[in-house]
């Protein structure tokens, strides 16, 4: 006797487009990366983390201590820049996990510049993030709009227990249930007939493969996550793990009884 697969249901094609829908989105929307010293509006500047130059080089972030950033501006414009505060913050994926701010209250003047050095305290950055981080320094107004930025990229020396830490592993556990999701007809028979349709519900877990590679590389210390490495990993993760599943036609064999 001989038993064919049902065809997939509507709804569950529908499930997995939005799905990757979803991943691919957040990808796409990701603030895309400035320049390492970005001018806007004719205002340029210079910033060092604990003397080392914020920039392409990772500099290091101590938790349980006091950061002292030495910020340098130059107005370029005809008109007086008001900046109101500086804050440092490291984010991941388009998410913040730390962010510091202090208060300047001062004004640049036209064709004039500025040295500030300030003093953050940091202490406790051991329960926030840990390993290679994208961070920005940032001028802003009193409206909170920023006036200029400087980012880079920071070895964070936090722990695996922060909320970064607990963010990976939510992840491996979004990519665990993806893949059971994608490997579920492998002992009911029931994958759709065509290849495509195989491939495509193999997509969400090769999304949840990326994001959570993404995490790993950056948690090692072993690449900085910035949008560039986001986006490539998972596309590649994810045409991968299309061909995994569009290559399985036992998925689809009958079963015989």
């Amino acid at each position: 006797m001989e038993c064919v697969a049902p065809a997939a249901t509507p709804q569950k094609h529908f499930l997995i487009v939005i799905c990757l829908t979803v991943c691919l989105g957040w990808l796409v929307l990701l603030p895309q990366p400035a320049a390492h010293a970005q001018s806007r509006g004719g205002v340029e500047l210079t910033v060092t983390v604990d003397g080392q130059p914020l920039g392409p080089d990772d500099l290091v972030l101590n938790a349980g201590t006091v950061a002292r950033i030495v910020v340098g501006v130059k107005n370029l414009s005809r008109v007086a820049v008001p900046v109101d505060s500086v804050r440092l913050s490291g984010t991941v994926l388009g998410l913040t996990f730390f962010d510091y701010d202090t208060r300047l209250r001062t004004t640049v003047p036209a064709s004039g510049s500025a040295n500030w050095t300030v003093d953050l305290d940091i202490r406790d950055l051991d329960g926030r993030a840990t390993g290679l981080v994208p961070v920005e320094v940032a001028l802003r107004d009193a409206d909170l709009h920023t006036v200029a930025r400087q980012t880079g990229d920071a070895n964070v020396h936090g722990s695996l227990f922060s909320i970064y830490g607990l963010f990976g592993v939510g992840l491996l556990v979004l990519m665990g249930l993806l893949w059971a999701v994608a490997l579920l007809p492998l002992g009911r028979h029931a994958a759709p007939a065509t290849w495509w349709l195989r491939g495509v519900r193999f997509v969400p877990a090769g999304c949840g493969v990326g994001l959570f590679g993404v995490f790993a590389l950056s948690a090692t210390r072993l690449l900085s996550p910035t949008t560039m490495v986001d986006i490539v990993l998972t596309l590649v993760t994810t045409a991968v793990c299309f061909a995994v599943g569009a290559l399985m036609p036992w998925l689809n064999s009958p079963r015989r009884g």
